[in-house]
């Protein structure tokens, strides 16, 4: 399994990938957290708005990213999970 940490980049190579974003449940001083997902250009830039994948915004126009939701466990973790 592959981790990024925090604020970390990772190119992602051409097969199909599910990311899940792992955290403890809010409450208590755990803020809520929001996974989302910028898609680059070859020149690493994101050229507009639809290249943003979130809450809002659950699937990129090409299909390529979407965001499938939040699961939470029995431990009060919480997971939202990309593909």
């Amino acid at each position: 399994m592959t981790k990024i940490v925090k604020g970390g980049n990772l190119p992602v190579p051409g097969q199909v990938w599910r990311i899940a974003v792992v955290r403890r449940a809010a409450g208590d001083g755990v803020p809520e957290v929001d996974a989302s997902a910028l898609l680059l250009d070859a020149d690493g830039r994101v050229r507009g708005d639809g290249d943003l994948v979130f809450y809002n915004q659950p699937a990129h126009t090409s299909g390529a990213v979407r965001l499938l939701g939040q699961v939470r466990d029995e431990e009060q973790r919480v997971a939202d999970w990309l593909e």
